[in-house]
């Protein structure tokens, strides 16, 4: 794998998680899935985890620093997001490759229109 093209990607996804507070996982799962063909799209999708959650703890290091965090909102969220992801962790072993890209997408697509205001 060209290195080069792994950094790019990174360094992408870092800054629009940066910019954004999200969305370089979005980054990182179509250009992994591009960059690593022939990787299955589960692999894919755990990589990108363990990338988003380093960047993640950057990004709020960097927001806390400037003001930005609030600790007791995050934290709720974070704390009720544990069981989500426990459940999601485990379906992604029991669905289809297919059928958790087609998720992945319907996801991207729909939150992409809720923010343009469409929805």
């Amino acid at each position: 794998m060209d290195i080069w093209k792994l950094a790019c990607v990174g360094l992408s996804a870092g800054f629009i998680n940066g910019l954004l507070g999200t969305g370089g996982g979005i980054v990182l799962v179509f250009a992994l899935d591009k960059l690593l063909k022939g990787k299955d799209g589960k692999d894919i999708f755990a990589m990108t985890l363990t990338v988003t959650l380093s960047m993640s703890i950057v990004s709020a290091f960097v927001y806390y620093l400037k003001g930005r965090l609030d600790f007791s909102t995050g934290i709720g969220y974070g704390i009720a997001a544990i069981p989500g992801g426990v459940v999601g962790a485990y379906l992604l072993n029991k669905l289809k490759t297919e059928t958790v890209k087609k998720v992945f997408g319907v996801l991207v697509i729909w939150v992409g229109l809720n923010m343009a205001g469409v929805v």
